[in-house]
């Protein structure tokens, strides 16, 4: 069974993320991509969310005996298995998994216009997957 406290403790730092990321979202993407702090911010604080994300949907899936999954996208790819989330989820999941391993591994070659648009245009992407979790799990 879940443990709804760690639940609940990651999507609680997902908000506190996503409330640190908010104030460069009026930025124009010519002001971000000048804007070396705001950028490093943004990136790390995303970074953060997906690891929150990931850290949740791995938890869920050996809480609840659906497996052992040796990476994230194995998980993932269970939690579609089991219906949790829908085929969408499962892409945007993958989008997730890519994006974060770009900035933990690739650093020098992450594209600024696509952490831009995630800052700008996909807040909702992030909150579907956590309501996602929320109705199933709390």
């Amino acid at each position: 069974m879940v443990d709804k406290n760690v639940i609940v403790s990651r999507l609680e730092q997902i908000d506190k993320h996503l409330k640190k990321i908010s104030a460069y979202k009026s930025l124009s993407y010519e002001e971000f991509e000048a804007n070396s702090t705001a950028r490093d911010i943004v990136e790390y604080n995303l970074f953060q969310i997906i690891n929150h994300i990931l850290d949740m949907i791995e938890h869920i899936v050996v809480d609840e005996d659906y497996g052992f999954p040796q990476s994230s996208y194995e998980a993932a790819v269970i939690l579609f298995e089991k219906k949790i989330i829908d085929t969408e989820d499962l892409s945007l999941l993958k989008k997730m998994i890519g994006f974060r391993n770009v900035i933990g591994h690739d650093y020098i070659s992450i594209d600024k216009q696509i952490v831009y648009s995630i800052l700008t245009e996909k807040e909702n992407d992030i909150k579907k997957i956590n309501g996602q979790i929320t109705k199933k799990f709390l």
